[in-house]
């Protein structure tokens, strides 16, 4: 659906404003090419600022174009104001070389010192504090204007500035105050509001790096910030001017700035793209970008040879031999170092680094989930992704890293010994395609996720089968608890009833027999007890007739005799499994076996919490807790098992503070319950 007026709808751009930029600038910049190639002017400061000013209108007319035509915002306006304000500088420059001073008349000839000033100086001090998802703060607004008065003051100031009156008659500005006092003060004041830009370009570089560690999702703030202060960087050779130096600040100006040209427009698209600001989604080939910024670092390397050989003593041959030696010698190492982190913006680490990053989670993790997770969040940071999901061969999501998928995604099928193991689905980053180069490297990846999937599942298995074990056992302690209670409970306690009817037959004088049949009536009576403490000890019934926190809550009542005062706290646990109950009451009824026997402590406190299904117990004491040589013996390792059949893990350290012992034990929500 587009929008009437000739608006593409979607970003709410303008096409044809897009187009006008687009030829303005550009018709401009190839004008200004022309008159050069016709006027072949010599070699000077004068045309460095040329190359400046068109180099311009030909970047910042085709950025102003591609987001006009997406999004009429007021970035996408001052981008194109200076773009414009270059293309005009270019055109007025190459006339005045072409044809004298005199056409065209100098009053035009201002342009190519103000006509750059309002559109560049807004990219430096205006548009940082626009680009990003959340409104400008009343301290960015504050800055902005500041900004814009600076703009303005340092306009004025050039407009009205009346040299080189009054040695000459005729002052260059169109609205030259003929005025001593002004004129003398016009040059230093142009100075002051010059270093104030440097100031405020590099302060809104600061508030852009801010904003970025602040908000990770903020992504490109970080290469806005560099860009910036770089252009900020490049006027400091207009305030400083070292005695005995000669003209060497007024070359070092216009390199400097034409290679900061060539970064702060991709750094603008970097976080427009991004962040997907004002509707834009533009898919950029990494091959194209790669290529685009390999030319750069290679012209700027040209441009290096060009400063070092104007600066260099020596003409001729000699010249242009120093010039190549330093560059080789400087520059080369430089554009290497350069070129390496250009790959890894763009494509990525290599294969055989990310194969180690990822790699390394299989030994580090806890558990196969957690090294699924981990090396998914290894595979996008390594290669640049946009998200990343594993899946099993079932199609279920094992691990994800990124942002949701909003595009069509590359699949990669994960195959160990010749059968499916799963799938690998990535995406680009907002902005990026996939090419092929990508596509290589994550083939060097998939048969370690494809081994790690595979690990999952045979885990995943061997979890659920000791599970159904642990339920089996549990069934089968209540079979044999029912028996033991109503079976050969009742029966031992028949037999006593029996003993004690058989004693009241006994005739009087039958000493021997009574004192047998005691005997027998009170050992019965023992073992009927140690049939119930034998019942009660395989499952106990409050657990199974009240739920997990009134079995432990009556557990810990055992231990007050001793001195030792537990408290149960249910922080929204709710009642677990019926084989999760089971196993936390033994985990706890052993930990505080331990508490008890070990630990001197006075306090003990267990607390029960859960999240969706999840399960977290922590057992805390402030007694000695656990020495520096103390090895794991027969109860902690029937801890691990005991959480180990219901897929959970247990841990112990010491506790707040340094005091006592904490015992954490955490057990995962079931797939059904997580999914719901």
């Amino acid at each position: 659906m587009a929008d009437s007026g000739g608006t593409a709808g979607k970003g709410g751009g303008c096409r044809p404003a897009a187009a006008a930029v687009l030829v303005l600038t550009w018709g401009a910049a190839a004008v200004g090419l022309g008159l050069w190639a016709v006027a072949r002017p010599p070699w000077s400061p004068d045309q460095v600022y040329f190359l400046v000013d068109t180099a311009d209108a030909l970047v910042y007319g085709l950025t102003a174009a591609v987001v006009l035509g997406r999004r009429t915002h007021p970035v996408a306006w001052l981008v194109a104001l200076c773009a414009a304000g270059g293309g005009a500088a270019a055109v007025v420059a190459q006339l005045a070389a072409r044809y004298g001073a005199t056409a065209p008349p100098p009053a035009w000839g201002i342009l190519q010192g103000t006509a750059w000033v309002p559109g560049t100086l807004s990219l430096i001090l205006v548009v940082p504090y626009l680009l990003g998802r959340e409104r400008p703060s009343r301290a960015a607004y504050a800055a902005v204007g500041a900004g814009v008065a600076v703009i303005a003051a340092l306009l004025a100031v050039r407009l009205t500035d009346p040299w080189p009156w009054p040695s000459a008659p005729d002052p260059f500005a169109p609205l030259a105050v003929r005025s001593a006092a002004w004129a003398r003060l016009a040059g230093p004041l142009a100075d002051a509001l010059v270093l104030t830009v440097i100031v405020l370009g590099l302060t809104a570089a600061a508030h852009a790096a801010l904003r970025r560690r602040r908000d990770p999702s903020a992504r490109g703030l970080g290469w806005l910030a560099i860009g910036t202060a770089l252009i900020s960087l490049t006027f400091v050779p207009l305030v400083v001017r070292p005695e005995g130096v000669g003209g060497w600040p007024e070359l070092l100006t216009p390199v400097t700035h034409l290679a900061s040209q060539a970064f702060f427009p991709a750094a603008v698209l970097v976080v427009v793209l991004r962040q997907r600001l004002w509707g834009i989604d533009l898919v950029i080939s990494r091959t194209l970008v790669w290529a685009l910024l390999t030319g750069l670092l290679i012209g700027g390397c040209f441009a290096a040879l060009a400063l070092l050989g104007a600066l260099l003593p020596g003409s001729g041959t000699l010249g242009a031999v120093l010039a190549t030696a330093a560059t080789a010698a400087g520059i080369q190492p430089a554009r290497g170092w350069l070129q390496r982190r250009v790959d890894r913006l763009v494509h990525g680490e290599a294969a055989a680094p990310a194969l180690s990053r990822v790699g390394r989670h299989l030994g580090s993790a806890a558990t196969p989930e957690e090294a699924l997770a981990g090396m998914a969040e290894s595979v996008a940071a390594s290669f640049n992704l946009g998200s990343v999901r594993v899946l099993g061969p079932d199609g279920r999501v094992l691990a994800t890293a990124g942002e949701r998928e909003e595009e069509t995604p590359l699949e990669l099928p994960l195959v160990v010994r010749q059968e499916p193991a799963g799938t690998l689905r990535v995406t680009a980053r907002p902005g990026e395609a996939l090419d092929r180069r990508a596509r290589d490297a994550l083939d060097e990846v998939a048969p370690l996720l494809g081994t790690a999937v595979q690990i999952a599942a045979v885990t995943r298995a061997l979890r659920e089968s000791r599970g159904r074990l642990a339920a089996a056992r549990d069934d089968e302690r209540r079979a044999l608890r029912r028996e033991l209670h109503d079976g050969l409970g009742p029966a031992l306690a028949g037999v006593g009833l029996g003993l004690s009817a058989a004693r009241n037959l006994l005739p009087p004088g039958a000493g021997a027999s009574d004192a047998l049949l005691a005997a027998l009536r009170e050992e019965v009576d023992h073992q009927v007890e140690a049939v119930r403490v034998l019942a009660r000890g395989l499952v106990p019934p409050v657990l199974a007739e009240l739920g997990l926190v009134p079995a432990l809550r009556e557990l810990v009542m055992r231990y007050e005799s001793d001195g030792l005062a537990v408290v149960v706290r249910d922080a929204g646990a709710g009642e677990p499994e019926r084989e999760v109950a089971g196993a936390v009451y033994a985990v706890v009824a052993e930990a505080l076996r331990n508490v008890a026997r070990h630990s001197g402590a006075r306090v003990c406190a267990v607390e029960l919490a859960g999240d969706r299904g999840a399960l977290a117990v922590t057992v805390e004491d402030d007694g000695r807790g656990i020495g520096p040589g103390a090895r794991p013996g027969v109860g902690t390792q029937s801890l691990r098992e005991r959480a180990e059949l219901v897929g959970g893990t247990v841990a112990w350290g010491p506790g707040p503070g340094g005091r006592g012992t904490r015992l954490e034990l955490r057990i995962p929500a079931r797939r059904e319950e997580a999914a719901a």
